[in-house]
């Protein structure tokens, strides 16, 4: 039998047991730490970042496989994401909405199970972001010797290493050589950021700072009523009485979650007697899109209201930025840059890899359309070419069924799916437009989902996997909450031969180099290569990383780029 109840929720409670508590405070804490690929951003750029995930004493951590990271407009979210975590750390991106206004920003890194403690143990770092597309609220002011540009001063690191570069100054669309040397013999996993130094050097903790206040920045009480994510995203709902909106006071009413999309992904919701809903995922890295859908025998119509994963964040609020008139010209540089980046390299810089296929047992049998004769109905196309599959009919509506895996019988409880999403009212499915379906997928066999049986799926797919001109039944909703994010590229251009460095597309990068996942693995030493830009300036390059036994090690270095 293939039954898709996981073990995991068993699993979740016996972590539980093991944590344990003492006194209101829990055995095992955990800890995040949030870098960047600068600090200094325009409205319209994309923010680069890794979170680590650590133990109380600065050890990276495996325990949640899930990181949250918001940008917060005083307590308001303006992006928020999810990230995948592997070995305690996790890199991802934010791609700044246009029409963020001015301002400092607060961004907060924590986890799921972090939520037990409050907010005080949330990671947080400010940042700011100029948007010279909108009036500005506060207005230029005169320079002053306080408003010109600062770079950075070595940060102090309980790991002393050194980075250099092969010259100090380069010109536009040069190959430049960072030399990272002194690398501890703890397994490091590090970061590497090359971008143009900022007019405004906003307050954050160094990696040691941070650190070093692990052991003094407690909690006030350690609720266990938010389960880890041990293995992928949990998400939690409340079943909705749809005749009075109300919360549902049956007991036993099954949900099903799925992602739409080609590959069959599917979990089942575990309901208490308060018709509360909790849904334990897996392998679902980069999927935008969620639908619920309620299983129910009752008569009844209920719905599933999805909750939000992200905690809930404190209000803050920081001091307007007052612009200096001498930024005019590199605000104005900066803004066009990006801009200008969107139009001849939009391709490169928005290439975002596609999710990996779920690992869903494969089908008995996969019926591509377009190798058959197109027939203009459902119920000729299974009477034609599927005799594995047929449709029942009783009082007055249609149903779909597959043979059983022992092929005796047509099974009387086959899940119907549609790009994924669990159909209840299958006569959306009979009277759907078939020239619109790339393929029908039959699976045989034993499935349980949501405490229900279903003997065997009959999945229909449309060309784009989007669900497309489908009506689907009122226990169904769909969310855009999605999953964990996908991976971005990030777009670096490599100017080798002459005729590359003569391209007519511009290239005004102002971050050159972000690399999220280096790791030691022991080396000394590493060296990494980057490539400068047509923007001419300062350019600052960051290096921070932790260790598995804890070691941080982080050092900048200035080069110059000039015409």
């Amino acid at each position: 039998m293939k039954t898709m109840i996981s073990t995991k929720q068993i699993l979740l409670l016996v972590l539980l047991i093991l944590i344990g508590t003492s006194n209101g405070y829990a055995s095992y804490q955990e800890r995040a730490y949030l870098q960047t690929d600068k600090r200094f951003y325009i409205s319209g750029e994309l923010l680069w970042l890794k979170l680590y995930t650590t133990n109380i004493e600065g050890k990276l951590s495996s325990f949640s496989k899930v990181g949250y990271v918001e940008l917060l407009n005083d307590s308001i979210p303006e992006v928020q994401i999810r990230l995948d975590l592997t070995n305690g750390t996790g890199s991802g991106w934010m791609e700044l909405p246009v029409t963020l206004p001015t301002g400092y920003y607060r961004l907060v890194a924590y986890t799921r199970y972090m939520q037990n403690e409050g907010e005080d143990v949330f990671f947080e770092k400010r940042i700011t972001v100029v948007n010279p597309y909108l009036p500005q609220e506060t207005p230029m002011q005169p320079g002053t010797e306080n408003h010109s540009f600062k770079l950075p001063d070595r940060i102090k690191s309980n790991h002393t290493i050194t980075v250099s570069t092969d010259k100090d100054s380069y010109r536009p669309r040069n190959k430049g050589i960072i030399h990272i040397q002194g690398l501890p013999d703890d397994s490091i996993s590090f970061s590497v950021s090359v971008a143009g130094a900022d007019p405004v050097q906003a307050t954050a903790p160094s990696i040691q700072d941070w650190k070093e206040s692990l052991s003094t920045k407690g909690s006030a009480g350690f609720t266990a009523r938010v389960l880890p994510e041990y293995e992928g995203p949990i998400y939690k709902g409340q079943l909705i009485d749809r005749s009075n909106n109300q919360p549902a006071t049956e007991y036993g009413i099954a949900g099903l979650l799925s992602f739409p999309g080609e590959n069959i992904q599917v979990f089942n919701g575990q309901t208490d007697k308060n018709g509360h809903i909790t849904f334990y995922t897996g392998m679902t890295h980069g999927k935008k899109e969620m639908a619920t859908v309620v299983l129910n025998t009752s008569g009844k119509s209920y719905r599933i209201d999805l909750q939000s994963p992200f905690a809930r964040q404190r209000s803050e609020t920081f001091p307007p930025i007052y612009l200096d008139s001498t930024w005019h010209r590199y605000l104005l540089e900066r803004s066009l840059g990006v801009q200008v980046m969107q139009v001849y390299t939009g391709d490169s810089i928005n290439r975002i890899e596609s999710a990996n296929p779920h690992g869903f047992s494969k089908p008995y049998k996969s019926y591509i359309l377009d190798e058959y004769t197109r027939f203009p109905f459902i119920e000729e196309i299974l009477t034609e070419f599927i005799p594995i599959a047929r449709i029942n009919k009783k009082d007055g509506k249609r149903t779909f069924s597959v043979l059983t895996e022992k092929m005796d019988r047509f099974s009387t409880q086959t899940l119907v799916l549609f790009d994924n999403i669990p159909i209840t009212d299958q006569e959306q499915i009979y009277n759907y437009n078939p020239l619109l379906l790339k393929k029908i997928d039959v699976y045989l066999g034993h499935y349980i989902f949501g405490g229900q049986r279903f003997d065997g799926i009959l999945s229909f797919s449309t060309y784009k996997g989007n669900y497309q001109g489908i009506k689907l039944d009122p226990a169904t909703q769909l969310f855009d909450k999605g999953s964990t994010q996908a991976t971005r590229y990030f777009y670096m251009p490599a100017y080798e031969g002459k005729d590359v460095k003569s391209s007519g597309k511009p290239d005004f990068r102002h971050t050159l180099l972000w690399i999220p996942s280096l790791q030691s693995n022991g080396q000394r030493e590493i060296t990494v290569p980057f490539y400068t830009s047509d923007l001419p300036g300062d350019y600052v390059i960051t290096v921070e990383g932790i260790g598995r036994g804890g070691t941080t090690v982080n050092a900048t270095y200035t080069i110059q780029v000039r015409n």
